[in-house]
């Protein structure tokens, strides 16, 4: 697996907003209602994260949560690393979709 050039990840993050390119990872933060609610999300994370054996930096404080991808392996962000940020942010409007109700 090859990492992406700079240029090449630039390009990507275009399609994601709301993810930025820090210290050599896909970094995003998250907010949540509450402790449990971003509890409960960090718990999906990490259940995704299994499935795939591809694994976030994952930081929480309180109602926020802060996920980092990046691929050791490759010394850097390789497409793994978009299709998880892709099913972060899923899980993420599925929560927003829940608290709405």
């Amino acid at each position: 697996m090859v990492a992406y050039t700079l240029e090449e990840i630039r390009q990507r993050l275009t399609f994601y907003p709301e993810w930025q390119y820090v210290q050599g990872g896909l970094t995003r933060e998250y907010e949540f209602g509450d402790f449990l609610e971003a509890w409960g999300f960090l718990t999906q994370v990490a259940l995704l994260a299994e499935r795939h054996n591809h694994h976030p930096e994952m930081h929480n404080v309180y109602n926020r949560v802060l996920l980092r991808w990046s691929t050791h392996e490759a010394g850097g962000v390789t497409e793994r690393d978009f299709t998880m940020i892709e099913e972060v942010d899923r899980i993420y409007a599925s929560s927003l979709r829940a608290r709405k109700k």
